[in-house]
């Protein structure tokens, strides 16, 4: 991959994923892109601090803690942090039956990536 974009990173993504392959994998490809910084976190309650400073302009959240994930995105949408309410979303799950995808469309996610 060619390293010719010098633009500074545009916003910074908040990754939240409990699997340390995974989580460093896409951490990698958001690197290599060099559009975004990533920040971390490998669960809902590690992550909270970070949506509280407002430092974070997007969200990539895995489903792998449940509830308390979906718990985190619906305090996201109801302005519960420090970051804005309506930020892009993006949601990693093994799967998505319809009840799951009518629940994430409500919460305005915008991606559902489906993990092997």
């Amino acid at each position: 991959m060619s390293g010719g974009d010098t633009r500074p990173p545009s916003g910074t993504l908040l990754l939240i994923e409990p699997d340390g392959l995974l989580r460093s994998t896409v951490s990698s490809v958001c690197r290599e892109l060099q559009q975004i910084q990533i920040q971390q976190a490998t669960s809902v309650a590690m992550a909270e601090p970070i949506l509280k400073s407002g430092m974070a302009d997007g969200l990539l959240i895995s489903l792998a803690e449940g509830e308390a994930s979906l718990a985190c995105l619906a305090r996201l949408r109801e302005g519960g942090f420090g970051c804005e309410a309506h930020m892009p979303v993006a949601v990693m799950a093994r799967e998505g039956d319809p009840a799951l995808i009518r629940q994430l469309k409500a919460l305005e996610v915008r991606r559902l990536l489906l993990q092997p």
